[in-house]
């Protein structure tokens, strides 16, 4: 745990002391700001909104709680209340940046486009990062499909801020919904041609060609920015993603540990891309090391939970495995591939109902996933229960008609289950589908006088 968040877990635990013994104990501004966001974030949104309650009345006219209280009240759903409390803070300081800005955002969020845009206008004069309020113009804008606008928006706020990453993506993809990429790539080229020392220009161009997929040119402009800005951390990090996408895994796995050479703060993030280049090597064991400094620094990381245990899975180790995994579906319970690993590890570890379980849970997040239908159908068959195998993988047709494997193995659960009429039709339905794929239907069955009888209905259907 970092030491920002001891700082943190100190002042939650005094203020709920103070608040369990019913006194009232005086804590600075930001202080209080500090708890608000802190439940907030954590989900424990009646906490929040009651220490809103608590900081409004020791500081009735601060308006950044009542922005943090109209917040609350909007992801709650609750947005006429939530416009309440922005209307009494704006009565207090009608020229409070953070109010205007936080109003125009209400009125995006309701779709109401027009007075969004005004109350962001109203709030550029008094903004120390005016590339923030055309950044949210511009996002409004392409909630409407009003690219060109859009364009237009985000030009304004990498002009105000070359650095404005945010901006460079959205940039990028209204230049794909207008199909005018090439001015997007000129816009950006600019910059280069008025400053061809500056890195974050070439970094801007390389997430450009990073996002366009043309990884080698990408690779170009962001070692030009390391060449610049020798410990430029993020260049570094997004020549790993290109290396990754060319499955380069060693190159990748060198740029990213120039990147954590090169930062004073090191991200979850980072020491999950360490680890996924180092699983990609099959070096699990490096894998898991960095994993796990993913979960060290944030113990909410669903990612990092989910990496050490996929790592200890492929090793073998599926007690381990399954440690990791629980804690990573309980952190992300919408995440398909959690779930299909969880499944994998208990089924080896001989936990059938927890692992079918699993499997169920795997293919409701994702039914196109024919993975996990094909798994979890072998855990049934593996235990002699051919009807249930057979079951899962009409399932699994019914969502992917034209998925030729799924037919394919089917066909072979049900020759080896003596049902060879039905395994006639499937058979025929999965040579319409990819003649040329019958080989893993073969390659599966065991039995040669089913092969046998498998080579001869190939033969007759071509």
């Amino acid at each position: 745990m970092s030491e920002g968040q001891n700082d943190i877990q100190k002042v939650i635990q005094q203020y709920e002391k103070m608040e369990k013994e019913g006194r009232i104990e005086f804590f600075d501004l930001s202080t209080f700001e500090d708890i608000i966001e802190h439940y907030f974030i954590n989900f424990s949104i009646k906490k929040a909104l009651s220490v809103c309650n608590t900081a409004e009345d020791i500081y009735p006219f601060s308006t950044s709680v009542k922005v943090l209280k109209s917040r609350i009240l909007a992801y709650l759903g609750n947005y006429k209340e939530a416009f309440d409390v922005i209307y009494e803070a704006e009565k207090i300081a009608p020229n409070d940046y953070q109010v205007l800005f936080y109003k125009g955002t209400l009125h995006s969020i309701l779709g109401d486009t027009d007075k969004a845009i005004e109350s962001f206008e109203q709030a550029l004069p008094y903004t120390e990062q005016p590339a923030d309020v055309f950044y949210n113009i511009g996002v409004t804008l392409q909630s409407i499909n009003e690219f060109d606008q859009a364009l237009i928006a985000y030009k304004k706020a990498l002009k105000e801020d070359i650095t404005h990453e945010d901006s460079v993506y959205e940039l990028i993809d209204c230049g794909t919904q207008t199909k005018r990429l090439k001015s997007v790539h000129d816009f950006l080229q600019g910059f280069i041609d008025k400053d061809p020392y500056s890195a974050d220009a070439w970094y801007n161009m390389g997430i450009f060609y990073s996002q366009s997929q043309q990884y080698d040119q990408a690779l170009a402009a962001f070692e030009y920015a390391t060449l610049v800005n020798e410990k430029f951390d993020l260049a570094y990090m997004h020549m790993g993603h290109c290396f990754l996408n060319k499955k380069m895994y060693p190159e990748a796995f060198r740029q990213y540990l120039n990147a954590l050479q090169n930062t004073s703060e090191p991200t979850s993030e980072l020491y999950c891309h360490l680890g996924a280049s180092a699983e990609m090597m099959e070096d699990y064991n490096v894998g898991i090391r960095y994993f796990k400094k993913a979960i060290e620094l944030d113990e909410s990381f669903d990612e990092g939970w989910f990496g050490v245990g996929e790592n200890h899975r492929k090793l073998g180790n599926f007690l381990e495995a399954t440690h990791y995994l629980n804690k990573a579906v309980k952190l992300n319970k919408f995440y398909d591939e959690y779930w299909y690993s969880l499944a994998k590890a208990e089924c080896e570890l001989g936990n059938l109902v927890s692992g079918l379980e699993a499997f169920e849970q795997a293919s409701s997040i994702n039914p196109n996933n024919e993975g996990i239908w094909i798994d979890w159908s072998e855990v049934y068959n593996k235990s002699g229960e051919l009807n249930e195998a057979c079951e899962v993988l009409k399932k699994a047709i019914n969502h992917l008609p034209e998925n030729h494997s799924l037919h394919y193995r089917l066909a072979a659960y049900q020759l080896i289950g003596g049902k060879l009429q039905e395994a006639y039709k499937t058979i025929e339905v999965a040579l319409k589908l990819n003649y040329d794929a019958h080989q893993e239907m073969i390659d599966y069955v065991p039995n040669e006088t089913i092969k046998k009888i498998l080579k001869v209905a190939i033969s007759k259907f071509k």
